[in-house]
């Protein structure tokens, strides 16, 4: 292992007595990060929607049917990370079927992976962190729950994640080449890391410029290739889900009842309870509630948060610019998203709140390094990285049992069984329309209009078209599938639209879908909790043709 460290991923310092505790843990808290990934996975058998959107993609590319959501919209980029889709697809050429599993093996040996990578970053010599806070970041990639759970409910988190973590390393260790793959990789893994690259560039360009000779054809090789295809084969390599984001969805700011107090509270709501809240013990659960735990109420969130910018003030006083990179990185994203995203939905944070944990740990680094006796600061610093860890660890349990109650509750038992319903009563050439076409689309198999058109050019064209009708109402009322799935609050205000008659004179009531009514209140109140199926009345089928 160490000599594929070495020989392989560039890492130094790895033959150096005094790195060797931070080795050993290291070495201990990566099979301890796959083993708790490998026990997530049997225990919770989490899937998580979006993740289905992807791999049908995949599913039907390995069946001969294009890399699109369904078949009859062919070339749809319906799915946002390259790698998201490239990876199932290995495994689903070889077996259809086998794409999600396969990316839960690969997220574990990244999770290992991530593991190491901080490690390296801690005692490169450009850094040398105390060992205490190595393994409390270390610990943190490993065991944090939303580190865990997206990439084994099959998403690019973890992959994300990592190739982060390997640029940030690459920059500190001065191995251009190596940058320019995993900048290369961070494309691949989010189309967002253009802001990243950005940063590495300018900070390239005015502190080594010959560096961008290596860097910039290296992560041209890794990343040029897809950007040639997308444009071929769908004409942009722009995603389609990008696109309907931003025809969808509308950032805060520009609501015209916008008040200054609102303003100032959602930008710091924002931050506070979404964008840095995973750096505590938080579960930005399946609703996206904001998981406060009983013994935190954000202190340790915040705190975290704080001694990040510690960190960054210290590596500018002391002229440290290897580590301006990545505090640029958690700026310019904490700027991003709270202003730019629309809807900030968890998985997104994952490498956000990894960068800050590390820029956190060099921070109490820096914050601590006055205290003259190196004993006491050693226990200091292991007091304080032993608490965290344990807050971090400590709601697992809590949230493991949560997941596996909503994959049993909610994916299952609603959104799986209606799928297989759909798949069963549509013919093929009928149409569905609703908001969430993860579970639905991919247990049905049909064609899914879904809003704001993720996987539909369809949906975003008529977005595109008609700036008055963006909303569910105008879209589905224009587009009239053969079936309509609504939750009951999405059917109300249909229907209580300006122009809604047009739902109960057209659709009749096909069933509805609800979590049984023993299950816990904090299910009931899930967001994928109930729905109602709706048909096309036979007369208005035939009228319109689906």
């Amino acid at each position: 292992m160490l000599v594929f460290l070495k020989k392989t991923l560039a890492f130094e310092g790895l033959d150096e007595p005094r790195n060797r505790p931070v080795i050993l843990w290291a070495l201990l808290i990566a099979v301890l990060a796959m083993g708790i990934r490998g026990f997530f996975w049997s225990y919770t058998g989490r899937v998580w929607e979006d993740t289905l959107i992807t791999v049908l993609h995949s599913e039907n590319c390995a069946q001969g049917l294009g890399l699109t959501h369904h078949p009859s919209e062919p070339r749809v980029h319906g799915f946002t990370s390259p790698l998201g889709v490239l990876v199932p697809l290995m495994a689903d050429i070889v077996h259809v079927g086998w794409g999600i599993p396969f990316i839960k093996l690969v997220s574990i040996l990244c999770g290992a992976l991530s593991v190491f990578y901080v490690m390296a970053i801690s005692i490169h010599r450009r850094v040398q962190l105390a060992i205490p806070l190595a393994v409390m970041a270390m610990g943190f990639v490993a065991f944090e729950h939303h580190h865990v759970f997206f990439g084994m409910s099959g998403m690019g988190t973890q992959m994300a994640t990592l190739v982060l973590l390997m640029s940030f390393y690459y920059i500190i260790a001065d191995r251009p080449v190596h940058l320019g793959i995993s900048l290369g990789l961070c494309m691949l893994a989010r189309p967002d890391s253009e802001i990243w690259t950005l940063i590495v560039g300018v900070y390239l360009l005015c502190l080594h410029p010959k560096r961008l000779l290596s860097v910039v054809p290296a992560a041209l090789c890794v990343y040029g290739p897809w950007v040639i295809f997308t444009t071929l084969y769908y004409g942009s390599p722009i995603p389609n889900t990008l696109i309907a984001k931003m025809l969808g969805y509308v950032q805060w700011w520009k609501d015209p009842n916008l008040t200054w107090s609102g303003a100032k509270r959602t930008l710091v709501d924002n931050l506070v309870y979404h964008v840095f809240a995973q750096t505590g013990p938080t579960h930005l659960g399946h609703a996206f509630q904001k998981g406060v735990f009983f013994w935190d109420k954000r202190v340790i969130s915040n705190a975290v948060v704080f001694l990040a910018c510690v960190g960054a003030a210290a590596a500018l006083f002391r002229r440290r610019w290897e580590l301006a990179p990545p505090a640029l990185f958690i700026l310019a994203y904490a700027v991003y998203y709270d202003l730019f995203v629309p809807v900030l939905f968890p998985w997104y944070f994952p490498p956000l709140t990894a960068a800050t944990v590390l820029l956190c740990a060099f921070g109490l680094d820096a914050a601590t390094s006055w205290i003259r006796a190196p004993l006491f600061r050693v226990i200091s610093l292991s007091v304080i990285a032993a608490l965290y860890l344990t807050f971090i660890v400590s709601i697992l349990p809590t949230t493991f049992r949560a997941e596996k109650a909503i994959q049993q509750t909610i994916e299952n038992d609603v959104r799986k069984r209606i799928g297989l319903y759909l798949n069963a009563v549509m013919k093929p050439e009928q149409t569905l329309g609703c908001e969430p076409p993860g579970y639905v689309g991919y247990y049905s198999r049909r064609t899914v209009y879904n809003y704001p058109g993720m996987g539909s050019k369809k949906v975003t064209d008529f977005l595109r078209s008609h700036p008055d009708q963006r909303n569910m109402n105008g879209v589905f009322k224009h587009i009239r599938p053969d079936y309509l799935l609504l939750r009951p609050w999405e059917y109300d205000i249909m229907r209580e639209a300006g122009d809604g008659a047009w739902i109960d004179d057209d659709y009749q009531l096909e069933r509805t879908s609800d979590v049984p009514r023993d299950a816990p209140q904090w299910l009931q109140d899930d967001y994928a909790a109930h729905f109602i199926l709706l048909k096309k009345k036979p007369t208005q089928a035939g009228e319109h043709g689906g």
